[in-house]
């Protein structure tokens, strides 16, 4: 008869809840703080997990198609265009609105 062998398994990574031997139950993954990033699109907020949003990132959360575009309004009050491929820093405030279509006649 082979002998039997014996592997340890750490049953807390299979399930985050179980007390390990030696201290409190380890925290759920949604429960351990994480860094969030927002950022404002026509009045509505949006979160997203990193520091840095591209200008179809921000058209794709607000529905926007990438030929109507938008613009970033600035600190200062002033307004950029953000084209489909600028990378935006998500700082503080940061904020954004559809650009607006003028129609003639």
């Amino acid at each position: 008869m082979a002998p039997l062998s014996t592997t340890s398994h750490d049953t807390t990574a299979a399930d985050p809840q179980v007390r390990p031997p030696d201290g409190p139950p380890a925290p759920h993954p949604q429960d351990v703080p994480h860094p969030v990033f927002a950022f404002d699109l026509d009045e509505i907020t949006y979160e997203c997990g990193h520091p840095t949003v591209t200008g179809a990132e921000v058209m794709a959360a607000g529905g926007i198609p990438l030929t109507e575009g938008i613009i970033r309004v600035l600190p200062d009050g002033s307004r950029e265009a953000v084209a489909p491929d600028t990378v935006v820093p998500l700082g503080t405030g940061a904020q954004f609105k559809r650009r607006p279509r003028f129609k003639r006649g």
